[in-house]
């Protein structure tokens, strides 16, 4: 059974793996290091400090017009978070390598079924692969931070930038298809717990604000 399911993973990896072009290939490639990621992170930390709220309010012609009010956060709770986030990193990336380890399942740039077909772009230099750490990461911190701001358009977002993150690392040669659902899945459930956590510090749910 578990033979069956490693085939099934190599062919969907040489699948993907395989549909590229030059434009991708510098997409993917970007998408998959870190630079990307420092825009993100900026707007997530303004979140953080700042709420943001849409109310209605009328103008001089009498007509409904959507207003965007900003509240600055307390002090002690932009610090919670900030620290509820980074330690959402720190477990993602620490247990990811240490299942690396563990499961000790090889990339498909040394695993001798694909090595010679895939397409490896990335350094390889690392041989383990299961859990993806980069799914790990990505998905840990959509799933927090959504669960913290609850809006739909930063769900969407958030979720659409992990998705194609963790897909780069099967285009770019790093990663199986199950070595980034799993790690996604890893990195979901310490964002749930996180989140939790926090809500028994704050006692109740002054995170929407």
């Amino acid at each position: 059974m578990l033979d069956k399911i490693e085939e099934l993973d190599r062919n969907l990896f040489l699948f993907f793996n395989n549909l590229h072009s030059a434009f991708f290939d510098w997409v993917m490639t970007l998408f998959s290091s870190r630079l990307p990621w420092l825009p993100l992170y900026i707007a997530i930390i303004f979140c953080i400090i700042w709420s943001c709220n849409f109310n209605k309010e009328l103008d001089e012609s009498g007509n409904y017009r959507r207003k965007i009010n900003f509240q600055k956060r307390d002090t002690r709770t932009v610090l919670i978070i900030i620290f509820a986030i980074i330690a959402t990193f720190v477990v993602t990336d620490y247990f990811s390598n240490q299942i690396k380890y563990f499961v000790s399942r090889l990339r498909p740039g040394w695993d001798p079924f694909t090595c010679n077909l895939a397409r490896v772009i990335e350094d390889n230099r690392f041989s383990y692969g299961f859990v993806s750490g980069h799914a790990s990461n990505v998905f840990g911190l959509a799933m927090l931070t959504s669960a913290i701001f609850k809006r739909r358009w930063y769900t969407i977002l958030i979720f659409s930038w992990a998705t194609i993150v963790s897909y780069s690392r099967i285009y770019v040669g790093r990663h199986f298809p199950g070595d980034v659902f799993f790690g996604a899945l890893f990195g979901i459930a310490v964002g749930y717990l996180t989140y939790k956590i926090l809500q028994l510090i704050f006692q109740k749910n002054v995170l929407r604000n």
